[in-house]
């Protein structure tokens, strides 16, 4: 009887153990999770200062003092995303979650490519291809389903932006200082491409130029449906499409 009571003791204990770490991975994937902060210019200019300096040659080397249109010839170019920065585009979208509230899902991928051509007065072209395919929140659910609902990637695996008129540049950019422009482009998101004016907002750090931006997207205007699931109550009929890119010259 002794052993009797001893196995039902320890079958009970094994469950109600199963049941806490089942209840603690719960809390963690979608109570206690954090959600990734909105993009902002400070914080993009502080990954950069914090990234690792490439290793500079010893040898001494004589550096003539720039000239005033020196800094508009070393500007001027093509320039590139850089390999050694954390460039990303990515979404964010309130929903309400069953049994746990209000969430903001936010997904993003590093997969990009992008070219920005400037002549030193002025942006003639910038072209932004992002990889929606490769797209990754804090749930692997919810990326799954973006294959087959809302943007759908398995159908519409990119999405592209491209400047639309020229930008002039009449602020000092000289490293340190801040810009902000409204610019017009033509976004192509879920095979439906609409112009658009968007915010964005710049400085060159050292070599480094860092732009970050934000758009609100209404799902209507790019044929996008909500999508649907089990564990979701509700999710807005909109979003925010986010980016945060580091160029070099190429």
């Amino acid at each position: 009887m002794e052993k009797i009571k001893s196995k039902i003791f320890i079958s009970f204990a094994i469950l109600f153990g199963l049941v806490l770490a089942a209840i603690g991975a719960f809390l963690f994937l979608f109570v206690f999770r954090s959600v990734e902060d909105e993009v902002s210019l400070e914080a993009a200019i502080a990954s950069v200062a914090s990234a690792t300096p490439t290793a500079t040659s010893s040898v001494t080397q004589v550096v003539e003092t720039p000239t005033a249109k020196s800094e508009e010839e070393s500007t001027a170019g093509s320039w590139i995303l850089s390999e050694s920065q954390d460039s990303f585009v990515g979404y964010r979208v309130d929903e309400v979650l069953a049994r746990f509230g209000e969430f903001t899902a936010v997904g993003r991928t590093s997969n990009i490519e992008a070219v920005l051509e400037f002549d030193g007065e002025k942006v003639l072209s910038v072209q932004i291809t992002a990889d929606l395919a490769s797209l990754e929140s804090d749930n692997q659910y919810r990326d799954r389903a973006l294959r087959s609902q809302a943007i759908e990637t398995d159908l519409f695996p990119q999405a592209e932006f491209k400047l639309i008129d020229e930008i002039e540049i009449i602020e000092d950019y000289k490293t340190g200082i801040s810009l902000s422009y409204e610019i017009a482009g033509l976004l192509t998101l879920h095979g439906v491409s609409r112009e658009i004016v968007i915010t964005v907002e710049g400085t060159l750090v050292d070599d480094v130029l860092v732009i970050i931006g934000s758009y609100p997207v209404m799902f209507t205007d790019y044929d996008i449906e909500q999508p649907s699931s089990r564990s979701v109550v509700s999710i807005e009929d909109n979003g925010i499409l986010e980016f945060q890119l580091f160029f070099v010259k190429s």
